[in-house]
């Protein structure tokens, strides 16, 4: 009995740490294929240590682990069969666990037989695992990655039906569906009149036969951009110009007898700060069409003069809120607005709204600037009118609802240094904050004066700053004394405290994969630990030549690429692989937050190094090209236009080098799913290896 239970224990402890379970040294497995008419069998064969047991996938419930053989994809399969034991078990009644136990001893073999939704040739990848024992009860247990290559054939029924470079993801139904020709353009200039009326009827219609979606979603960041200037509006409420304005507005309500005048002046905020801003977009769209509006804001995000001018005014805002001076409006345009509100009415509450605005400007002045340069940045001409909505909505927020309500007046808190506080608070991170405008001009332009590692140290230094601030350590103008820290400062302390030590290994090279797209790129530090000069990094190359304006551009993560089209088509053709082509731009986020989080991950990077020649096309980018006519960057960008009716980054399109004018599979947008981007890699790998027969 004392037997039994220490048996049991053992089994249940090395039950219990399956998930440490790694290869096995009694256990040599070998993977194979053998392909039929439509399917394949996937054959594991495996030679066991003598003394050792390998346990049956069909070991009763109750007794030791049985073996599993998991797909990583089964939905890349019309069927699966169960796993057939070529070989026969040996059949042992186990008193322990009152259980007739199945296991296999010298050699084992078994197959699998799937049906691809695909036929063509591809990969099978998936992990095997289970437990092996030895007659003392030691056992461990196994978790083993493999992978089979197949290559089924069709029926003969089916042969002389047209293969249809289908994806996994495709429903028997489309078959029927004529994917339309992408017309390529022999050159990569562009006439913008055209691109303005071209139509997106070829792109959909690929998207649709490919089940997928055919423009790349930008709802997260325009909800991102929301949040963030409704969080800046809430954190404008308390500074000292707006907040003392609360208990003022709502004396001025109070004496009115109709509630309705505070809806009114509300809303009347939100439209001072929206309306204008979007009348200057539409104005710009009527006069010169969507693209003239879209090539507005992609010269705001990228040229040197508007990102400096962007740095200089986000310093001069962060110089006001430290108290070094005051940015005011003219004191006759306060009082006329003030005397047409005393007159009451409609009107009287759209005044009061208008000079509340004004008065309040040398505190949210700097606040607003700050979200709609961020917003604009982007080249999306819905942002900056988001933005505003969010920013002035949470501003509207408190006067309205204190109008409503004048009996919330009491829990306030009243005015006093805190308010200061915040003012400096915020001035500290319009300070970093400006820094990204002169790092996206300094990107674009390659002018090397940014680079990450000077970057992280202004960020820290900021952080650092702002820390020793909240303790009382440093005093700015217009601060009252503190005879000790407060709990909430204390708090805010170590937080800026934290901050500053998490970016500190980035001095050295450690990823910061949470700040990925807000400060420069790995490429640009000098030094990596463990790396020496970043130049050193890569020191394999897989290309067919010296790639153009590659003194300039890089990859990360020690990717070859190159970063004009025509050369990387040309290397694609000499070494038959397919070809990834990557627009992508320095200024662009998302970019980066795919470069971090999705290519970093080891099955994607072996896929994108070892399976394709990559064309990295920059959009933003200020280097003249080859002919001294144009930069890289606007060849680039009327290159995507042109053949794929979008102007979007990240976008990502897998191309035969030797039949360029469409797609093999439907180009993808921003996906930071890394197993997603691994089967779109695999996608468009089988397709071309189908393509190429």
């Amino acid at each position: 009995m004392a037997k039994k239970f220490v048996v049991i224990c053992i089994v249940l402890i090395v039950t219990a740490l399956q998930g440490f379970a790694q290869k096995s040294d009694a256990l040599n497995w070998k993977f194979s294929a053998q392909d039929k008419e439509g399917k394949s069998v996937l054959v594991f064969e495996t030679t066991i240590k003598p003394g050792f047991h390998l346990y049956s996938p069909y070991n009763p419930e109750g007794a030791s682990k049985p073996l599993e053989i998991k797909l990583s994809d089964p939905q890349n399969y019309a069927s699966v069969s169960k796993i057939n034991e070529a070989t026969k078990p040996v059949e042992k009644y186990e008193e322990i666990f009152d259980v007739t136990e199945k296991f296999f001893e010298g050699n084992a073999k078994f197959t699998i037989e799937v049906t691809p939704k695909s036929v063509v040739k591809q990969v099978v990848s998936g992990h095997i695992s289970g437990q092996v024992c030895n007659e003392e009860y030691m056992c461990s247990m196994f978790d083993e990655d493999f992978t089979i290559e197949i290559n089924p054939q069709l029926p003969e029924a089916e042969k002389k039906k047209p293969i249809l470079n289908d994806s996994p993801s495709q429903n028997t139904e489309k078959e029927n569906i004529v994917k339309p020709e992408i017309v390529d353009s022999d050159t990569v200039s562009v006439d913008t009149a055209k691109v303005e009326n071209a139509q997106l009827s070829d792109t959909l219609a690929v998207a649709v036969a490919q089940g997928s979606d055919p423009l790349p979603s930008d709802d997260s960041g325009l909800w991102s951009i929301f949040i963030i200037a409704f969080l800046a509006g809430l954190a404008a409420i308390f500074t000292p110009c707006v907040f003392p304005m609360i208990p003022m507005t709502v004396s001025y309500f109070l004496k009115k007898e109709n509630k309705f005048d505070a809806i009114i002046y509300g809303v009347s905020i939100i439209a001072l700060y929206t309306v204008p801003v979007a009348l200057l977009i539409i104005i710009s769209n009527v006069a010169g069409g969507g693209e003239f509006t879209a090539g507005i804001f992609n010269a705001l995000s990228t040229h040197w003069l508007p990102n400096i001018l962007f740095f200089i005014v986000f310093m001069i805002f962060a110089l006001s809120f430290f108290g070094m001076f005051e940015i005011t409006m003219p004191s006759g345009i306060i009082n006329r607005a003030e005397n047409r509100g005393n007159k009451g009415g409609l009107f009287g509450a759209f005044f009061l709204a208008f000079v509340l605005v004004l008065v309040s400007f040398s505190c949210t002045g700097p606040i607003v600037g700050s979200v709609l340069v961020e917003s604009a940045s982007g080249g999306n001409a819905v942002k900056p009118i988001v933005a505003m909505f969010g920013f002035s909505l949470a501003f509207a927020m408190p006067f309205t609802l204190f109008a409503f309500f004048p009996g919330w007046m009491k829990n306030l808190p009243k005015s006093g240094g805190w308010l200061n506080t915040v003012k400096v608070v915020l001035g500290f991170v319009e300070f970093a904050l400006g820094f990204k405008f002169l790092s996206v001009a300094d990107q674009t332009y390659h002018w090397h004066i940014l680079d990450r590692e000077v970057y992280l140290a202004i960020w820290i230094a900021t952080s650092i700053l702002l820390g020793l601030y909240l303790l009382g350590k440093i005093k700015l103008p217009n601060d009252s004394d503190i005879p000790f820290v407060k709990v909430p400062r204390l708090i805010l302390a170590l937080i800026a405290f934290a901050f500053a030590i998490y970016m500190l290994p980035g001095m050295w090279g450690a990823p910061l994969k949470a700040l990925s797209g807000y400060i420069p790129p790995l490429t640009t530090q000098d030094f990596v630990m463990g790396n020496g000069t970043e130049s050193q990094v890569n020191t394999s190359n897989t290309l067919c030549e010296t790639p153009l304006y590659g003194e300039h551009l890089k990859l990360p993560h020690g990717i070859d690429a190159y970063f004009e089209y025509n050369q990387a088509v040309e290397c694609a053709k000499k070494q038959n692989k397919p070809l990834l082509i990557v627009f992508t731009g320095h200024g662009c986020v998302n970019c980066r937050k795919m470069e971090e989080y999705v290519w970093s991950d080891n099955q994607v990077l072996a896929t994108m190094k070892e399976k394709f020649v990559i064309a990295a096309l920059y959009t933003d980018d200020r280097t003249e090209d080859v002919s001294g006519e144009n930069t890289i960057g606007k060849v680039n960008t009327e290159l995507q236009i042109s053949k794929y009716q979008i102007n979007a980054q990240p976008y990502y399109v897998i191309l035969n080098a030797s039949q360029p004018e469409k797609p093999l599979i439907s180009p993808q947008g921003y996906n930071p799913d890394p197993q997603s981007f691994v089967q779109y890699l695999q996608n468009g790998l089988n397709a071309y290896l189908n393509n190429a027969k």
